[in-house]
């Protein structure tokens, strides 16, 4: 072979091939490694040494192989030699990619898939290049004292990151936070609600809480900050929730309001804490429905009260730690091997809507009837209604396409980055009808947040993916059906009907026997004295006497109507008049046309909404003198004339 006289590669000299070649073994290894090995903690720490020594590779590397180069360049243009070549420039185009990965990793949402693939591949169509190239022409030169010495090096250098990485995974870097649950001795730590882990066994509270870190590091900023206003962040701390089930709890029994935590404390009961009498002190209490506990939903069923199947995320090093250096690393981890996070938390079953069904359908078994008696039934009224059943598939909506309509920010969010949405999300204010509730918790963002309920509820927001089937207006109409004329001493019947025109679910939802959706009308003349009223609150913020409440008539096992705390264990509702979508309802009034009445009269009609009728506000906040804020969802006009003309 030609002679290689140039001082840098020799065996002799610090940048020796023992060094270079032993630093470059192990990258392309454990670069293949961490490609086909399973997700373990051994694994992350490969990574992170892969990478420490991807970067020294790039630095000393060069610098050999230029040695090299200078000394053999002159040498016959043989197979080995042209081989060597191609290696190197498929290396070469390996490590450029390679510090593309390592800086979005560090600086970047998301490491693009495509430099990610052509990193793996470029280096693995370089091995096979590079190893002929290396493979002595005949055993008399592998046998030489200073060939057998360098590759000795080669195997020390490649063997100590191996056995660190090995070391440090022995030594617990990944082990699992402990988990001291509280009353998990039968063999369904969960039970009475249906939730479940997929091991059947609580997990760690840093596991399931801890959403501060998906807004860390510029990753899901703008969703967590949307997150953090809504109602599933605070449906622990909800006051109402916790009113009802201290009372149910102190009526009933800790075991009939234990279910409750599937939906409203899942962080608690699925790490092995449901005891309902902790209150605020339950762990998780300020995170409500955190981030995990959605997207780590893998199974879900029909039947309500958390019938849904948690998987097990896997532990990334450094999960939950308050250390800026740690946090650090653990962001780096998930960018740069993010196969396991993306299959944790996999948004495959949070888009469809059957996701929304273990906590938005509710039920309770009671002894005295057969069978489940439905109490919240907005999955139910989807799948049954018009939104759903449309002939047409293009003109079907479902929870997520209304709920979660898309916005835009200034802060991007990798997923939406990655599926070409670019700054567009899918948004988690999930502003529905409670107006009150994020002023009374001091929610963050509640100011907007209540407005945003406010125009969800008249129906101003404008949803522009879903505009073409979507009606625009009110999302229940309201129209007066009168008679064109009428004559002074008469009665006069006239109707107000709503319709249900763009609700999934029947309006009103929620918990029916707390809500209060009402109709106010007032008839004035021309002169403005008031000839006819329904619906107007008294002092004390009740709704008057004999006006039209859109309201179930609920009862206990005892046939007695419940109108306060006792709310969560009816017997079934006698009366549900919600209006399913696309359905109408109409009220009828009728009132006298006094003999001196001034024509036209107006007939002005609102329909009204807020959170929480009186009566429980009454109980919730005794002597307070506090009412939930009312919405007027839409109103409605008419002109009767009178005979005469006057």
């Amino acid at each position: 072979m030609f002679p290689i006289r140039h001082r840098f590669v020799s065996e002799r000299s610090w940048l020796n091939f023992g060094l270079v070649g032993g630093l470059l073994g192990f990258v392309i290894a454990s670069g293949l490694a961490i490609r086909l090995l399973p997700f373990s903690g051994f694994a992350q720490i490969l990574v992170l040494f892969h990478t420490v020594a991807g970067i020294a590779a790039a630095v000393v590397f060069p610098i050999w192989l230029l040695s090299h180069w200078l000394g053999a360049r002159q040498a016959p243009r043989r197979p080995r030699k042209v081989s060597a070549y191609i290696g190197f420039w498929l290396l070469a185009s390996c490590s450029v990619a390679g510090f593309v990965v390592t800086w979005q990793a560090l600086f970047r949402l998301y490491m693009s898939h495509g430099w990610a693939q052509f990193h793996l591949w470029t280096c693995a169509a370089a091995i096979p290049f590079l190893a002929y190239h290396l493979v002595p022409e005949s055993r008399t030169a592998d046998s030489q004292p200073g060939r057998r010495r360098m590759w000795k090096w080669v195997a020390a250098v490649f063997a100590v990151p191996i056995a660190l990485s090995g070391m440090l995974a022995a030594l617990g870097a990944t082990r699992q936070p402990d988990i001291r649950p509280s009353r998990v001795s039968s063999s369904n730590p969960f039970a009475p609600s249906n939730a479940a882990t997929e091991n059947g066994r609580p997990l760690p509270v840093a596991h399931l809480a801890n959403s501060e870190s998906c807004g860390e590091a510029g990753c899901h900023t703008a969703i967590y900050n949307e997150w953090r206003a809504n109602a599933h962040r605070w449906s622990a701390q909800d006051q109402f929730f916790q009113t009802v089930r201290s009372v149910m709890t102190e009526l009933h029994g800790r075991t009939v309001t234990e279910k409750c935590a599937a939906c409203h404390e899942p962080v608690s009961l699925l790490s092995g804490h449901k005891d309902p009498t902790l209150g605020s002190h339950a762990l998780g209490y300020r995170e409500g429905d955190s981030c995990v506990i959605c997207h780590a939903v893998r199974k879900v069923d029909e039947r309500g009260i958390g019938s849904y199947v948690l998987r097990v995320p896997r532990h990334y090093l450094y999960d939950g730690s308050t250390t800026p250096l740690a946090r650090q690393v653990n962001h780096f981890l998930i960018r740069a091997y993010p196969a396991q996070h993306s299959h944790d938390y996999s948004l495959a079953p949070v888009r469809q809507p059957e996701s929304c069904a273990p906590c938005h359908k509710e039920y309770d078994v009671i002894v005295a009837r057969q069978g489940p008696v439905q109490v919240e039934t907005q999955f139910d009224d989807w799948k049954q209604g018009k939104w759903n059943r449309e002939s047409d598939p293009h003109k079907r909506l479902h929870c997520q396409q209304c709920h979660m309509y898309y916005v835009a920010d200034a802060l991007a969010d990798p997923y939406d980055l990655k599926v070409g949405l670019g700054r567009k999300h899918r948004n988690h204010f999930f502003a529905a009808a409670n107006q009150f509730m994020p002023e009374a918790l001091g929610s963050p963002d509640a100011a907007s947040q209540i407005q945003r309920v406010s125009e969800w509820l008249q129906g101003w927001r404008i949803v522009p993916e879903i505009q073409p089937t979507w009606p625009r207006g009110p999302v229940i109409a309201l129209k007066i059906n009168a008679p064109a004329a009428a004559a002074r001493g008469s009665q006069v019947r006239l109707a107000a009907v709503l319709t249900n025109n763009k609700a999934g679910h029947g309006f009103p939802t929620g918990p029916l026997n707390i809500v209060r959706a009402w109709l106010e009308l007032t008839v004035r003349d021309a002169a403005g004295k008031e000839i006819f009223h329904s619906g107007l609150l008294d002092a004390a913020q009740h709704i008057e006497s004999g006006s039209y409440v859109l309201k179930p008539l609920a009862i206990d096992l005892h046939d007695r109507m419940l109108m306060e705390p006792d709310l969560w264990h009816p017997n079934g509702p006698r009366y549900r008049p919600a209006i399913l979508p696309g359905h109408s309802e109409a009220c009828d009034y009728e009132f006298r046309v006094p003999p001196g009445a001034r024509g036209p009269l107006a007939v002005e009609a609102r329909l009204r909404y807020r959170k929480a009728n009186q009566f429980f506000m009454d109980s919730v906040y005794p002597g307070a003198n506090r009412t939930a804020p009312i919405t007027d969802v839409s109103s409605a006009s008419a002109s009767i004339r009178l005979a005469g003309g006057l």
